[in-house]
C-alpha cells in the first residue's frame, strides 16, 4: 500500500514538473482590485492546495459529530458496566439473512 502510494505521488510530481517546464509563461489573476502575475504551474498548485484546505475544513463538522457520538456511546457502555470491544472480526461467522 505504501509503495503504491509513493509510486503514485512520484508520478504526480513528475507530471507536475513536466507541466511546469513546458508552460513557463506567466498568468495574470485578478480578484477585485488585486492582481497577481505568476507562472501557470504555481497558480494551479496554489489552487489545488486551497481546494484541499477547503475540503478538509468541510469535513470538520462531521468529524466533531462522530467524536461526540463515540464519547456518548462509550459513556453509555461505562454506565451499563460493559467493556467496549477491542477488536472486531473481519466477517460474521454465518451469512446475514
Amino acid at each position: 500500500m505504501r509503495a503504491s502510494f509513493l509510486l503514485l505521488a512520484l508520478l504526480i510530481a513528475l507530471a507536475a514538473l513536466i507541466f511546469a517546464l513546458q508552460n513557463p509563461s506567466y498568468i495574470t489573476v485578478r480578484l477585485g482590485p488585486y492582481q497577481v502575475e505568476q507562472t501557470a504551474a504555481l497558480i494551479i498548485f496554489v489552487s489545488f492546495i486551497l481546494g484541499a484546505l477547503v475540503g478538509m475544513l468541510a469535513m470538520i463538522p462531521g468529524q466533531l459529530k462522530r467524536a461526540r457520538e463515540i464519547r456518548r456511546l462509550r459513556q453509555q457502555l461505562a454506565e451499563t458496566g460493559h467493556e467496549p470491544p477491542t477488536s472486531f472480526s473481519a466477517a460474521p461467522d454465518r451469512p446475514l439473512q
